[in-house]
């Protein structure tokens, strides 16, 4: 037999030898073979929870006027750090300041007026008196004939009037406590609307945004800032339904944000959300920092490794 009649029974065996050796390697051997754990690194795994999300502030402020006004100035620009009371915008005041002027001058004039109709009461009280004690003596005197009938009408009719005259000089005394009270009123009313229009800081926070400019006419409820607080820093974590069932609040966890490498910062679970995303089928947890860092950028990218 030649070579060329044993040629494909040679190619035959050869694939033969090469399939067993592949039968061998690929399923006796590992059939055969302890398979080694590493139990600590299993277990490490099972006891975290990774997810990622974003940097957000819990406390999200937004500054506006409650009038339209015209802005007169800016004290502050976004990413400036600001503190507590500190005035970060004024709008124009002019016409709220005159009316504020106005109103001082009528309470002026109102306790002038007030003071003047205590003066009438007073005068009026000692003529009510004399007139009161003229009539007095004028009935005795009628019952004795010394006066005549026309004599004590008069003086029974001065009585009445000084009377009258003195319950109008208080009615005029009360209208000038109500003037007084009412300009008093539309005063705070008019601080309290300046004090609208002059925008504070309500905490020690940073600007996230400014939305306007010198000298363009704001409308009433516009933000002009938007100010965050850093103290209430949290990341906004997504966390796939098969593993969100062992989350708990209180249970720390480690962040890792992308502009700062390998640093990592302390946290805990502040929050799950009760809602899961239909779509992506994700459970919204927030996670508390709790050293926060002093540079700080809302909507950062961020990874978090959660200790079951």
């Amino acid at each position: 037999m030649t070579f060329a009649n044993n040629k494909p029974l040679m190619i035959g065996i050869l694939l033969a030898v090469v399939g067993g050796a592949v039968v061998y390697k690929k399923v006796i051997v590992p059939k055969n073979t302890p398979v080694v754990m590493d139990t600590n690194k299993s277990q490490e795994i099972s006891s975290i929870i990774h997810g990622v999300g974003t940097l957000e502030a819990k406390e999200i402020v937004v500054l506006a006027p409650k009038t339209t006004a015209k802005l007169q100035e800016l004290y502050a620009d976004e990413g400036d750090r600001v503190r507590s009371g500190q005035m970060l915008a004024k709008m124009e005041l002019s016409e709220l300041e005159g009316n504020l002027l106005e109103s001082t001058a009528s309470i002026a004039k109102s306790r002038s007026q007030r003071a003047a109709s205590e003066a009438v009461i007073a005068d009026l009280e000692a003529k009510k008196v004399l007139a009161d004690g003229t009539l007095a003596r004028y009935t005795t005197l009628l019952k004795g004939g010394f006066v005549t009938q026309g004599e004590f009408d008069g003086a029974q009719a001065a009585s009445r009037s000084a009377t009258a005259q003195l319950i109008s000089a208080k009615e005029n005394l009360n209208l000038s406590t109500h003037d007084i009270e009412k300009s008093e009123a539309i005063l705070v009313a008019q601080k309290a609307k300046i004090n609208d229009l002059t925008l504070r800081c309500p905490f020690d926070g940073v600007v996230v945004s400014r939305n306007a400019e010198v000298g363009s006419t704001v409308t009433a409820g516009t933000a002009i800032f938007r100010l965050a607080n850093p103290k209430t820093m949290w990341v906004k974590v997504y966390i796939d339904e098969r593993q969100s069932g062992a989350l708990k609040v209180g249970q720390s966890a480690q962040v890792t944000l992308r502009s700062m490498g390998e640093k990592k910062f302390s946290g805990e679970v502040a929050r799950i959300g009760v809602e899961s995303d239909r779509i992506t089928e994700e459970r919204v947890v927030y996670i508390r920092l709790m050293d926060v860092p002093e540079i700080v950028h809302i909507g950062e990218q961020a990874e978090v490794d959660i200790h079951l």
